[in-house]
């Protein structure tokens, strides 16, 4: 019984290792970051990920993704040579996104 509850213990931290690093291990991205997805009634209204720093303005956020309050873990990169008239944060293009 013992063995059961050692392999079991040890299968669990694997899986929780293996999770929490999924996103961050995106190569492809500038950023990696947890926030919450929120609609801000700005210009019409927009989706936008909100962390304790920073407010970003998503290009591509998938609409399974669109409801508020949604914690999410995201990988992305930033748009340079991109403009919004909402002035909010950051344009971003979301690589790689779950939810927490």
């Amino acid at each position: 019984m013992q063995q059961i509850k050692s392999l079991l213990f040890v299968f669990f931290i694997a899986l929780t290792i293996t999770q929490c690093n999924n996103v961050k291990s995106t190569p492809d991205a500038d950023l990696h970051f947890e926030g919450i997805v929120t609609y801000l009634e700005i210009e019409g209204g927009f989706w936008a990920i909100q962390t304790e720093d920073e407010t970003y303005e998503p290009t591509n956020l998938p609409s399974e993704y669109q409801r508020e309050g949604l914690e999410v873990t995201i990988a992305a990169n930033v748009e340079e040579n991109s403009v919004s008239y909402r002035m909010v944060g950051p344009i971003i293009r979301i690589v790689d996104i779950t939810k927490r």
